[in-house]
């Protein structure tokens, strides 16, 4: 099991208030009539966050997930959050995104070798704990599931993204309770400079003062809704 750094990206996510209106006034919108869109389907996954009791990675700023990709295979992923890891200079650039594939029915155990990679190359001193008995006391402790419609969103400037609205399901494993959240997640896939996709995010916040932009990751946000 090969594990894979994942070029990094940048995104804008935001809560939505109605995903029915919110969705048709946006795509609709003046905001958008100069650019080209391009509907890419529906989709769905099931999305599972690993951690300790005492959340020991997320607290170090690291998000292990699982994702389902079919009825086969799933990727297991090591992802950093930027805003609570310090890096040296030299580190700065490495993504913060790593993944590897596995089965469906493997543990994240099994892939000890590889998560312990994902953590050295942002930390090359390690953590201040054992890793694998950390991994080891690790379970599940948040499912999400997820339906997304995607759409391609190109403009004559070079600015391309992906707008995907999600309507999503959070289930804590603890105590069984559910909650749903309906959002917005722009990904910029191509654009002269990353102030330019900033604008863009900044322009949609100016026209449509009803979206709540999202920074916390999906297992901070869970936290919350519990």
């Amino acid at each position: 099991m090969e594990l894979i750094q994942v070029a990094n990206f940048v995104n804008g996510k935001f809560l939505l208030s109605n995903y029915k209106k919110d969705k048709k006034e946006i795509l609709n919108s003046e905001l958008l009539a100069s650019y080209s869109l391009d509907s890419l389907g529906t989709s769905s996954n099931e999305k599972i966050y690993f951690d300790t009791a005492d959340s020991f990675f997320a607290t170090h700023g690291i998000n292990i997930y699982t994702v389902l990709v079919n009825k086969t295979t799933k990727e297991l992923v090591v992802r950093y959050d930027d805003s609570q890891v310090e890096r040296i200079d030299f580190l700065r650039n490495i993504p913060n995104f790593f993944k590897v594939k596995i089965g469906k029915d493997d543990s994240i155990h099994k892939c000890y070798e590889q998560i312990t990679e994902a953590i050295h190359r942002v930390f090359p001193s390690g953590l201040s704990e054992n890793i694998e008995d950390k991994l080891r006391n690790s379970k599940p402790q948040v499912i999400i599931h997820k339906k997304r419609e995607t759409y391609r969103v190109v403009n004559n400037d070079g600015l391309k993204m992906s707008m995907s609205f999600d309507k999503s399901e959070y289930v804590n494993t603890k105590t069984r309770k559910k909650a749903k959240q309906e959002s917005l997640d722009v990904v910029g896939d191509a654009f002269k400079t990353k102030e330019d996709f900033e604008y863009f995010l900044k322009l949609m916040i100016r026209d449509f003062p009803k979206l709540i932009r999202i920074t916390d990751n999906e297992l901070t946000l869970s936290k919350d809704m519990f």
